[in-house]
């Protein structure tokens, strides 16, 4: 009983095969193997060998080196994707993030940086424009509704005047910014340059920077319809510091130095200057004895013009 246990065992582990022996002339006794009949394992069917099959998979995991990577042109849309990369979830946080400053929080370290995009400053600054446009309109038919005999009229042109200040402080200040801190920063140690927080921001994290700092404007412009001077002045005040807070935070370790006073005194009055901007051009309150005299007025004037004409006439008779 053993003794077939032990042969059984042995059959297991031991095997025999035979060869096919080639004979060649001039030498029958010589034999040959054939390779090609014989069989093999592949190294994927290895026992569990850390180290060959690590190497394997290591190397199943490398890409190939003959494979091109796609390169799109400068004038195709797919150049552009890139700049758009972002989903609804980011837009909406980094809105949120760009209103109010959060502790010792770095944004644009923290939410522009990773991945700067012009998607949301894009739409940010159309948005402020037709806000702006609106409510501007809005504000002047407040002003007017109590004027009697007084014809209210949509002022289209205010579409254009916004788009043209919005755009020229989104696009061009930043461009102007990335320039002076390209000049001021250019003897720099460039030990802190390695820093990621030292590291001078691009010109597209800029103008995802300031686009998004816009965003807190648009609620701004429908508050501002209310004709209460010290009330527009209150939120002007309040939405510029809160705002302006965010943009001296994320550039802070950059300006620092020598001219670190005179970059915070240029960016908090750029965004002050905008928003004020905003309510004496768009909300202005103009003073009810102003209409009413305009009205008076230019009936006056057009009825004495009249009288000219005719006395004229009858001169010349």
């Amino acid at each position: 009983m053993d003794g077939n246990q032990t042969r059984t065992n042995d059959t297991q582990f031991i095997s025999f095969q035979d060869f096919p022996s080639i004979n060649h002339e001039g030498n029958s006794n010589q034999a040959q193997l054939n390779v090609n009949t014989s069989t093999h394992q592949g190294f994927s069917n290895l026992p569990n060998d850390p180290t060959g099959i690590g190497i394997i998979d290591d190397l199943e995991g490398m890409p190939d080196k003959n494979e091109a990577t796609s390169s799109h042109s400068f004038w195709t849309i797919e150049y552009y994707q890139k700049y758009f990369n972002v989903n609804t979830k980011d837009v909406v946080e980094r809105i949120k993030r760009s209103m109010v400053p959060h502790g010792t929080e770095n944004y644009l370290i923290s939410h522009i940086r990773p991945n700067p995009d012009l998607y949301g400053p894009f739409w940010i600054c159309v948005t402020l424009i037709f806000a702006i446009a609106i409510s501007g309109n809005l504000a002047n038919y407040l002003q007017t509704v109590n004027v009697s005999k007084y014809h209210w009229r949509y002022e289209f042109h205010l579409v254009s005047y916004a788009a043209t200040c919005i755009f020229l402080y989104a696009w061009l200040l930043p461009l102007l910014l990335w320039g002076i801190l390209k000049w001021t920063n250019s003897t720099r140690n460039t030990d802190e340059e390695l820093i990621d927080s030292y590291a001078a921001p691009s010109i597209l994290e800029l103008l995802c920077l300031y686009g998004y700092s816009l965003a807190i404007y648009i609620p701004i412009a429908f508050l501002l319809t209310i004709q209460i001077a010290w009330i527009q002045w209150c939120l002007v005040v309040i939405s510029t510091f809160l705002s302006g807070g965010v943009l001296l935070r994320s550039l802070l370790p950059i300006i620092a130095g020598k001219y670190k006073i005179i970059y915070m005194v240029a960016i908090l009055g750029m965004h002050l200057l905008l928003a004020a901007g905003f309510m004496h051009y768009f909300f202005h309150n103009v003073p009810l004895e102003a209409i009413d005299l305009a009205q008076h007025v230019a009936p006056t004037v057009h009825a004495q013009g009249i009288v000219n004409n005719v006395s004229n006439s009858v001169s010349a008779g």
